[in-house]
């Protein structure tokens, strides 16, 4: 019988086989449109965010919102060594720059699968969420970036 950690290990191991095979499936099936399903899990992502962590976005600037939901995933998942944020044409773009993300080998594991854009990435679809509830409606994209073994996203305002 499996010790205690190995059953952890065994069940985190499911859980990503499930993920990647259902984001492969869906991916298949609607492309591009898959995004669509990235809000509801950004916005359950903040949720636990607001209740575990103490994030607050009501009153808070967008900027600022997007700089603490990164601090989150760095500092209290070791999601990610370094996230830099840059704004262009007035704060209607924003680039999240993520550095050696703890998710990469996993998205590349969905790029064989044939998913060639990561919906359900945790830091993109978190911050779309927020910029969402500060009324902004925006187009996400994100793309591999090896050279930091990371991923580059773009949230733009439409």
């Amino acid at each position: 019988m499996a010790k205690e950690e190995a059953k952890k290990d065994n069940v985190l191991r499911l859980t990503s086989i499930a993920l990647a095979s259902l984001a492969a499936g869906v991916w298949d099936n609607l492309g591009d449109s898959s995004f669509a399903l990235s809000g509801p899990m950004g916005e359950e992502i903040l949720q636990m965010m607001e209740k575990e962590m103490g994030l607050e976005i009501v009153g808070e600037k967008p900027e600022d919102v997007l700089r603490e939901i990164t601090r989150i995933f760095i500092d209290e998942f070791g999601f990610a060594r370094e996230i830099e944020i840059e704004t262009y044409d007035g704060g209607n773009k924003i680039v999240l720059k993520v550095k050696s993300c703890i998710n990469r080998a996993f998205t590349d594991k969905l790029a064989a699968a044939g998913v060639e854009k990561p919906f359900i990435c945790p830091i993109m679809n978190a911050c779309s969420a927020a910029l969402k509830r500060h009324g902004f409606r925006v187009h996400e994209d994100v793309a591999k970036w090896a050279e930091e073994g990371g991923s580059i996203i773009t949230l733009v305002r439409v």
